[in-house]
């Protein structure tokens, strides 16, 4: 592909960074990282806040057919995604845009599509996934929760885990075992759930500073017209790979550890220690650069991968291979900078943070995107497995 940008998206990229560089302006004290939102009412109002603003320009169906109020192509996409991700802002539901929007358009019936696109289009409507169980992550075919279909609805039972934002969400998307007596990953139908159905409990898992991020839930009879399945019944392993390709692709990730590697420097540009400028130690000098290649890297990675879906070639293994390097490489960064920073490292929520405490808090959450959507060393069976052809282990 050719990695030059055209002049329109060049005019394209700059308005997506001056409205996103508005909205940083505008950003709750609180909010240091891109999970405040779930944590904090004033952060989550701040995020449905910029949702309508994305919503309004249409920015949130960018990629989609022009039949469901799309605009552009997966190029508009990413340097959209570059933007938001640069400036930290929120407003971008990573689920229903990022995930099931995607998915819609490619399993959903349009009875669906005419349903939910347009809220999520416009930033009204916030969805969570419905996905791992206390015995059912890496292995998501060896789920529980069922889905018994009675007439024309089903009835779900069972406990999800590792919710994220399910206590904010409006709607979930979720996999469920439907065929007790089925194949595994023949059993299983993907659905949409109204989260204020009679029946659901969300119960907060917090994180050891506090912060509510993550839920469990719990479905006792929930009800869920039939209508509201995505694909076919039984055929819902099909609707996860579909899915998780996209899950797995989210280049904001880069973006946001570009804007923070940048405020590292300008630290080390500005900060001695023992009377000498840290920007001239060798050793930092050696490791900031180190993170500067790859983040390069990754980001041709990532714009290989949008050149893909414009052609409709994206693989599991082109979107698995994106999600190692990605959260790999933060964990490394965020290890670098806190190492950088000593004792400020650990500081947020204070007059001490450096950077608005944004280091400590990416810190904290670097394991997650290595366990979450599929640990990597899962991502590492699928590029052996679909890219490279290799035999499965006996």
């Amino acid at each position: 592909m050719d990695f030059r940008l055209t002049p329109e998206q060049e005019a394209r990229k700059k308005e997506f960074y001056q409205v996103c560089g508005d909205l940083n302006k505008k950003k709750p004290p609180q909010y240091i990282g891109i999970e405040s939102k779930n944590d904090n009412d004033e952060c989550w109002e701040f995020h449905r806040h910029c949702a309508r603003e994305f919503g309004k320009r249409g920015w949130l169906s960018l990629g989609w057919p022009a039949e469901h109020g799309g605009s552009g192509d997966m190029m508009d996409k990413v340097l959209f995604s570059e933007a938001v991700g640069y400036y930290g802002v929120p407003g971008v539901d990573e689920f229903g845009v990022a995930m099931l929007a995607p998915t819609l358009l490619a399993a959903g019936s349009e009875e669906i599509k005419k349903e939910f696109l347009p809220g999520i289009a416009k930033g009204e409507t916030m969805w969570c996934e419905l996905w791992s169980e206390p015995n059912a992550g890496s292995d998501l075919a060896a789920l529980t929760t069922t889905a018994i279909r009675k007439g024309d609805e089903f009835i779900l039972n069972g406990q999800k885990t590792w919710n994220t934002g399910a206590h904010r969400a409006d709607w979930a998307f979720g996999v469920y075992k439907s065929d007790p007596q089925a194949k595994k990953h023949q059993n299983l139908t993907f659905l949409l759930c109204d989260m204020k159905s009679p029946g659901v409990t969300v119960k907060g898992i917090p994180y050891i500073d506090g912060a509510h991020i993550y839920n469990e839930v719990y479905l006792d009879d929930v009800k869920v017209p039939a209508k509201y399945i995505v694909g076919k019944e039984g055929g819902g392993w099909a609707v996860v790979n579909v899915l998780a390709g996209f899950e797995r692709s989210n280049i904001g990730l880069v973006y946001l550890l570009l804007r923070g590697m940048e405020q590292l420097v300008e630290y080390c540009n500005n900060t001695k220690r023992n009377g000498v400028l840290l920007s001239q130690d060798p050793i930092i000098r050696n490791r900031i650069a180190e993170m500067a290649c790859g983040l390069e890297a990754v980001r041709t990675l990532a714009y290989r991968i949008a050149d893909q879906q414009n052609r409709q070639e994206m693989g599991l293994m082109d979107a698995a291979s994106v999600k190692i390097f990605a959260s790999e490489l933060m964990e490394k960064m965020s290890h670098v900078a806190t190492d950088i920073l000593g004792p400020y490292g650990q500081a947020a929520h204070s007059k001490y943070a450096k950077m608005g405490g944004v280091w400590e808090s990416i810190y904290q959450a670097c394991f997650v995107p290595i366990v979450s959507m599929g640990t990597n060393e899962i991502q590492r069976n699928i590029i052996a497995w679909y890219g490279l052809g290799l035999p499965r282990m006996k």
